[in-house]
């Protein structure tokens, strides 16, 4: 494997910086494993040609595929299960208390290739078996176009889905020769956009619980508070905002801390 020069480390890392607000100064082998295999599939003699092609633009796949290698999309069904039981126990009921008539919004920010929405899904499935509720609206957002279209797809390998209950794989869950498609009941609440968290743009309407897990991490500090104060702007009065457990929100004065990383919009906070 070739690896990249200082001058072409620093170039990727600018660029991704400029664009996506990523910080990937302490992750130059990963990039150097990713981007080496494409550098070769394209047939680019060093990794300075090969990212002429990226910034240049005029190939998409080749700048989508680019975007897809430099993010990282490691997910599983049920990843951190007690985050996803405060929703079952805690945000849905609140939920039916508060907003009993109204379609609830939920936001996945940085859903990867969906199984943290799908799992949401389950979740609100189980939840509406024994209560009435309205209907229940579930956006998935990601940067890649690669992993949006595995999302929508909704189709797993084993390994994705080893956290899942028996109940669950029989319920949600076809399985075709070694893969698991997710059904089409539980997809159906489900939406997925492409799209960048650094964009003022990016969401569109207000959200009653917000799931963005291991995304902001990777941000540099001017963006992870950009991408924070639009996700706070676009959350509902006392909605829940959940994160990674290795991302801690300081800003104290809009939130309050609950547990397992999650946070509570203040009721006297401001909204759109």
């Amino acid at each position: 494997m070739d690896h990249l020069t200082d001058r072409e480390f620093d170039r990727i890392c600018t660029y991704l910086s400029r664009t996506l607000g990523l910080n990937m100064q302490s992750k130059r082998v990963l990039l150097e494993c990713r981007l080496s295999h494409e550098r070769e599939r394209l047939g680019c003699a060093s990794f300075s040609s090969y990212f002429d092609m990226v910034e240049r633009g005029a190939d998409p796949e080749i700048t989508n595929r680019f975007i897809d290698l430099a993010t990282t999309h490691y997910t599983y069904f049920l990843r951190g299960r007690e985050q996803f039981d405060f929703l079952r126990t805690v945000a849905l009921p609140e939920l039916e208390r508060s907003r009993p008539r109204r379609t609830w919004n939920i936001l996945c920010a940085g859903c990867s290739t969906g199984e943290e929405c799908y799992t949401a899904s389950m979740i609100v499935e189980d939840y509406s078996r024994d209560h009435a509720i309205p209907p229940v609206r579930i956006t998935g957002v990601d940067v890649s176009s690669a992993a949006i279209a595995k999302a929508r797809q909704a189709v797993y390998h084993p390994m994705h889905v080893e956290k899942v209950p028996s109940h669950w794989l029989s319920d949600y869950f076809t399985r075709t020769g070694e893969t698991y498609a997710v059904t089409a009941p539980i997809r159906r609440r489900v939406a997925f956009a492409q799209a960048n968290l650094c964009d003022p743009g990016a969401l569109r309407r207000r959200y009653d619980l917000i799931i963005c897990r291991n995304v902001i991490i990777y941000f540099d500090e001017r963006t992870r508070e950009q991408v924070l104060d639009n996700l706070y702007r676009h959350l509902a009065v006392s909605g829940y905002l959940i994160l990674g457990h290795a991302e801690i929100l300081r800003d104290r004065a809009r939130f309050d801390y609950r547990k397992d990383s999650v946070y509570q919009k203040r009721p006297e906070a401001t909204t759109l």
